[in-house]
């Protein structure tokens, strides 16, 4: 097709996506220094013991979202695919098809909740340092994941649309709401029953004003029974059958740390484990929101047959995602252990966590770059391999997790985490690479090269500068004084390229300038 069909669809154009990247990137950003102050004050007010039991039902909930099934890659890639063809009944067939799967989904969780809860609750009170009762806390934080379920398919189709000035607003809304409630209830009766019913609260307010934004926006979407086919469901299992299987990869190798530091060792040290697993996480997330924004840009490229503008896209954003995350693996480095104690008001607990954040630092810049060579391969539905791959990340870091937690403590963990994700980052962009027909070589010089040089520049100013206290004062000076010249140094690698294409753009255009002349007189 041709590029001026391409250009015409809808939220096709570069700016829109920067601005969808950005609204998405700052709702992101938001929430994680929410998590971010939240922690230590979590673990100040509930306890370490109680934190850790925190830490292990989210981990297990975070298993409960594999009912996920897939089906939200599946429908953001098709909602872009169609509402860039204007193809508004194939659109509310996959909507559909989605809503009424959740809703099977729900069920199943509502008919588990129950035994489920009557076998971990003492369990896990047996873990406790102080009596509590558990069986509350879990049912509420089960029931509200049931009753979020069918509603996750307005925000997925959010994302499909390209609305993510409209999906972050409500998220920031709501995130004031929660962190409101999160501090009344534990400034008057801290507790874990209390906690979920502000966390269910808040999701069911989120997702209910998200179905009134998409109603709004799709007055003519249906999610009736009546569009749910057999070619329908035989299309989304094919494509969130692959979908499923790295959402399994991804529980098992991002999850599986606090359930087995559970198992084998103490709720104490699941909190240890978390906090530092969730330093690295939060890392990789704030660069990985703007990233999710490429799958339907990718998805609608692919459907105008826009390969060239595929191929850029993901050659710039690589290299836009590694200048900034080179910096914060360099910080967390240096400054890492400095940053836990001020973090966390705890000397004892930064110099547990800190040598699983070093070991677990090696997925971080690795891991950003393969995030956008992830959103090529869920753009073009080329999943199959990248779901295969992750699988057997996931069944290694499980597997030598329970090998080794036992002698090796949370050091362990974190090798058991690290080796096999830094293969699997590996093997994802070279997928990437393969199908957007890029070589190594180019790979090198367009994404990695210029990043790569300019990072040298503040570590080799924060190795100068060597430790300092755990001061947010220090810590802000130190990081300062190494990010300010980088930021000058990468605008200027950055302006040089761009005036080297504008000129290449505009020697071109001198050049075809000369042979219209050239032919008009002869």
């Amino acid at each position: 097709m041709s590029e001026q069909h391409h250009d015409s669809a809808p939220g096709s154009s570069g700016r829109t996506m920067a601005w969808g990247a950005l609204a998405n990137w700052v709702a992101f950003a938001a929430t994680l220094t929410v998590a971010f102050f939240l922690a230590p004050y979590l673990l100040r007010r509930l306890g370490e013991a109680r934190y850790g039991v925190w830490c292990m039902v989210e981990a297990l909930l975070a298993y409960f979202t594999l009912l996920d099934l897939g089906l939200a890659a599946c429908l953001v890639r098709y909602v872009a695919r169609y509402h860039a063809l204007s193809a508004q009944q194939e659109l509310s067939r996959y909507a559909a098809a989605a809503f009424w799967l959740y809703c099977g989904a729900a069920g199943i969780v509502l008919l588990v909740s129950l035994p489920l809860g009557l076998v971990l609750a003492p369990l896990l009170e047996n873990r406790l340092d102080q009596a509590d009762r558990l069986l509350p806390f879990l049912l509420l934080m089960f029931g509200q994941f049931a009753f979020t379920l069918p509603l996750s398919v307005f925000p997925t189709l959010l994302d499909g649309l390209q609305r993510f000035g409209q999906k972050s607003a409500v998220r920031l809304g709501a995130l004031v709401l929660r962190v409101s409630g999160i501090v009344l209830v534990m400034e008057t009766a801290p507790g874990l029953t209390g906690l979920a019913v502000v966390l269910s609260l808040s999701q069911l307010v989120e997702h209910g004003v998200m179905w009134w934004v998409v109603r709004r926006d799709l007055p003519g979407l249906s999610l009736s029974w009546r569009w749910v086919d057999r070619t329908t469901l035989r299309e989304v299992r094919g494509y969130s059958r692959d979908a499923f299987l790295a959402m399994v990869a991804g529980r098992l190798s991002g999850q599986s740390g606090p359930i087995v530091a559970g198992l084998f060792l103490s709720a104490a040290a699941v909190a240890h484990y978390t906090l530092a697993y969730r330093l690295i996480d939060m890392g990789k997330n704030l660069l990985r929101a703007a990233t999710t924004t490429l799958t339907p840009a990718i998805s609608q490229r692919e459907a105008v047959n826009d390969r060239e503008g595929l191929r850029r896209l993901f050659l710039d954003a690589t290299r836009a995602v590694l200048y900034l995350v080179l910096p914060v693996h360099g910080g967390l480095v240096f400054f890492g252990h400095a940053f836990l104690n001020r973090w966390l008001g705890s000397s004892s607990v930064a110099d547990a966590s800190y040598p699983v954040v070093l070991i677990l630092s090696l997925t971080l810049t690795l891991g950003v770059a393969q995030s956008v060579a992830a959103r090529v391969l869920y753009g073009v539905g080329q999943l199959r391999g990248f779901a295969r791959w992750a699988l057997l990340e996931g069944a290694a870091v499980l597997t030598i997790g329970l090998l080794v937690a036992s002698f090796w403590h949370l050091m362990g963990l974190a090798v058991a985490v690290a080796i096999p994700n830094v293969l699997f980052c590996l093997w994802t962009i070279m997928a990437a690479c393969r199908h957007t027909h890029t070589n190594w070589g180019e790979y090198w010089q367009r994404s990695c090269k210029r990043p790569l040089v300019c990072v040298t520049l503040p570590l080799i100013i924060w190795w100068t500068i060597g430790p300092i206290p755990a001061e947010w004062q220090a810590l802000m000076i130190a990081i300062t004084t190494g990010l300010v010249p980088y930021a000058l140094l990468v605008l200027l690698c950055e302006g040089s390229l761009w005036s080297f294409r504008s000129g290449k753009h505009a020697r071109h255009g001198v050049l075809r300038n000369l042979t219209a002349v050239f032919r008009g007189r002869s």
